[in-house]
């Protein structure tokens, strides 16, 4: 049945975007590069600008440009405080009623998704697998890698799997695989609304009609 595997995003996606946690990221960019390269906050700033003109992400300039590893990086900038994120019991009751199998893939890292699913009150069981960035060998979601070896991992296809996200390329890369692809929250652009089979404000709007749509 096309659909029945339901993949989610964390950040953004299982929880609403929060520009706490996305500035607590964004600092810990900066910090990484002030203390590694010895350099100021200035001057990290506009090396971060400078890289990410050249880089789709930061952790790809890292080995080619610097000795610094993407699993040094990576842990690095998710280690983050998420106490500042909501519970959210009636996302739990969702997720625990849905007879499906569920999975996370994110581009983070597994410390980070136990961190935010502790702090939103989302039980990590219900999961039957949590994909990572390191997982991915940080070939990101947006390059169509990581979703081939998340698919590749679970012995899954992708017109199997539904997958909920609120980046506008990372669905890009989902439907181009051939995800059912179900857009989040209202960060994805207009050009890219035409990847997503379905958009919602709320995972927990989203989960409710999807539930109707595919599960047995």
């Amino acid at each position: 049945m096309a659909g029945k595997v339901y993949v989610f995003d964390l950040d953004g996606t299982l929880y609403k975007a929060s520009e706490t946690v996305e500035k607590l990221v964004d600092a810990a960019v900066v910090r990484f590069f002030e203390t590694k390269l010895q350099i100021n906050k200035k001057e990290a700033v506009e090396l971060i600008k400078s890289l990410r003109e050249r880089y789709y992400y930061d952790a790809d300039a890292l080995e080619k440009e610097y000795p610094f590893s993407k699993k040094e990086f990576l842990e690095y900038i998710c280690d983050v405080d998420v106490s500042s994120l909501p519970q959210d019991e009636k996302l739990n009751k969702l997720l625990q009623g849905i007879p499906n199998d569920k999975y996370i893939i994110t581009d983070s890292t597994q410390k980070h998704v136990t961190d935010v699913l502790k702090q939103i009150g989302v039980d990590k069981g219900l999961f039957r697998g949590i994909f990572d960035g390191h997982d991915m060998q940080y070939s990101f979601k947006c390059t169509g890698k990581g979703y081939e070896k998340f698919l590749q991992k679970y012995n899954l296809s992708a017109s199997e799997c539904t997958i909920f996200e609120d980046n506008g390329e990372n669905l890009r890369a989902a439907k181009e695989l051939g995800f059912v692809t179900i857009g989040i929250g209202g960060k994805i652009s207009a050009a890219n609304t035409r990847f997503c089979d379905y958009v919602y404000n709320d995972i927990k709007e989203a989960i409710m009609p999807a539930e109707a749509i595919f599960c047995d």
